[in-house]
Order: structure tokens, then sequence, then C-alpha cells
């Protein structure tokens, strides 16, 4: 936003209502239940408290939140905006382990808490189509907007840069391929499905290393696979290793089974890294089949992404048609200058209403 020349007043929100409602979450637990303590009215009270009194004294033009907890209770005469990767009924219904354990009266809490924000809002974004069509029963069609995440990796190299490096490494396929694979949850990401793809694109005869980054798989691991664990963004050193293996791969592969947004999918693009992945949860606003990678229908074999690496390796028109069509997709929208202009100028048209 400040890259826009817009100032921002930022407030960190005190947490301390939560302590209020922490026995239930005590409670619940000698049930082997959860709850979320956010999700209740005298928290997100406190919430609305602060934001209201940190805007009474500045000359606050919209309030903006990369959630819609904070705002779920807000009176403070100004508009308010929303920029999140789902609803709470979206997840719940979709991210079902990570949601089961929740008892009955903290889902009712957290749909309530969801629907009473969102009619709260002026505008509510979405980071893929697919979140927004489970917003629109709560509120229709007026207050949401889609706006892709993008990529945190720093990208200045050029069109021409992601042309010669997809030329260079189409001089190696069909004897080597290097596949990338970046997400913190092993099972949900679908590793194992990335782990036999590379064993099967070896037993075709092509040579294959599976680059493994931010998940630490059970036992042991095959040979081909190299395991780099969990490399902090917030670092120089960990950027320039993040950015090195996007630039050396072929491919990005994530098999993921369930997936709200793609930032990790942006990032590919960024690099020219044709994406292999599931048509599932908000994916497919980041990976267009034929353009920057396949989306396959879920529950796809490992075989089948190999058939289609292989595919795309024995033609070197399409390997690096798909290289550049990832940049452009990055250039053109998988970016947050993009986004972010957009949204401020929701925005503006919010303030002068």
């Amino acid at each position: 936003m400040r890259a826009h020349n817009v100032e921002v007043e930022l407030l960190t929100l005190n947490t301390k209502a939560r302590y209020l409602v922490a026995p239930a979450k005590l409670m619940a637990k000698t049930q082997r239940r959860s709850v979320t303590l956010d999700h209740f009215r005298i928290v997100l009270q406190d919430y609305a408290r602060q934001i209201k009194r940190f805007a009474k004294d500045r000359a606050i033009d919209v309030v903006f939140s990369t959630s819609t907890i904070p705002v779920t209770l807000l009176d403070c005469g100004k508009p308010i905006v929303t920029w999140t990767d789902a609803v709470f009924h979206a997840m719940h219904d979709y991210y079902n382990k990570a949601f089961a354990n929740m008892t009955e009266a903290a889902i009712a809490r957290g749909k309530w808490q969801e629907e009473t924000a969102l009619r709260n809002c002026s505008i509510a974004a979405f980071a893929s189509t697919w979140a927004l069509e489970r917003a629109r029963p709560i509120v229709g069609d007026a207050k949401l907007k889609v706006l892709p995440f993008g990529s945190n990796l720093p990208a200045r190299h050029t069109r021409e840069d992601v042309t010669r490096w997809a030329v260079e490494k189409r001089a190696k396929h069909g004897k080597q391929c290097e596949l990338l694979f970046v997400g913190a949850n092993w099972e949900r990401k679908g590793g194992s499905i990335a782990v036999e793809t590379a064993r099967l694109m070896i037993e075709s005869g092509i040579k294959t290393k599976l680059r493994v980054v931010g998940s630490q798989p059970e036992g042991n691991v095959p040979d081909y696979v190299e395991l780099f664990g969990f490399i902090n963004k917030s670092s120089e050193a960990g950027i320039q290793r993040l950015v090195e293996l996007f630039q050396s791969a072929d491919f990005f592969i994530l098999p993921t089974k369930a997936e709200a947004a793609g930032v990790v999918f942006s990032e590919a693009s960024s690099y020219g890294l044709p994406t292999l992945t599931y048509a599932t949860g908000g994916v497919p606003d980041y990976v267009h089949n034929g353009v920057n990678g396949v989306c396959l229908e879920p529950g796809a074999s490992p075989a089948r992404f190999a058939r289609e690496i292989q595919t795309i390796l024995s033609s070197p028109s399409v390997y690096e048609s798909l290289a550049v069509g990832g940049f452009r997709e990055y250039q053109e929208r998988l970016n947050w200058r993009t986004s972010v202009g957009r949204l401020l100028n929701l925005c503006a048209e919010c303030a002068r209403a």
C-alpha cells in the first residue's frame, strides 16, 4: 500500500480479552475438542473498541483488515474492507481434519462471526473465485471481489531471462529433471504423490530429483529426494536459497488435496516454473491449464502426473510456452502490486461513497 503512496496507520490489537473466555478452551480440551477464542462476542467487542478508539482521533478514510475477526462488531462510521483466503464456512467443510475436533458451539460461533463480519463490511475481497462463491450465500455479489495473492519472492528478472532459462533447461530434458515441492503439511500437500511421481519418472528412464522445502516426511526417503527443511523468508540467506531452488528447478509440483489460495503458485510462476497440481479449492485461479501449468482432477494418480511431465518434456515449444506464460501471469495478475492497486481502488470508491 505504501508503494502506491498511501498513508497507512498500523494497529496491533491487544488480545488480553481472550483470557476472559480461556476456561471454555480448557473445558473443551478435557473433552479432546477445540474452540476458537476469537469467535466469542466479548473478545470481538474488545477488538471493535480498540479499533474505534484508534480511529477516533486520526484522519482515516477506510479501515482495512486481513481477517474478518477484528472488524466483526466494529461501528466507527468508516467503510470496512477485508481481504482473506476464505470464509469460515468453506474452511470448516473443506479442511475437515483441521476443524474436526471443534465443538458444535464453536462451529456455530465461527459461522455467526463470519456472517456478522461480512454483513458489516463494505467490501470483502477473497484470494480466489472458490472462496468468493462460498461467501456468496451469506451476502450476495455486491460487496464480493476476487484479488489473487502475489509472490513473496523478489523477481528482478525479465521475460527474456525466463525464456533463456527455459531454453537452457530444455537442453537437458530427456536426460534429467528436477522437481520442486514447497509445502509445510506433507500429507495435505500431497508429498507422497510427488515422491511417487519422481520414482515413476526415474522408472521411465529420466534421471529425476525431487527437492522438498518446508516438510519433513516420516521415516527414510529415497535417495532421489533431497530435503531442505524450513527455509526462513525473513532472512536474506533464506530468500536467496529459495530463489536458487525456484530458478534451478524444471517443474513445481504440489499435489495438494486442499488449498484455499496459493502464494507459492504465484512464486513458481514468477520464476517461469510450469506447475503441476490438483484443481481443488482456490488453485485454479493460480494455475491455468496450458498457460502456466497443469491442473489435474482431484484424485489423479502419480502416474498421471508423471505422464503430464513427460509430455511437456517431449515438446520444447510447450515447455517454453508454459514457462513464459507463467511469468506473464505473474506480471499481469499474480503479484502484490497489481492486486493491492485494485484493492486501493476499491477502498477509494468506498471512501467516496
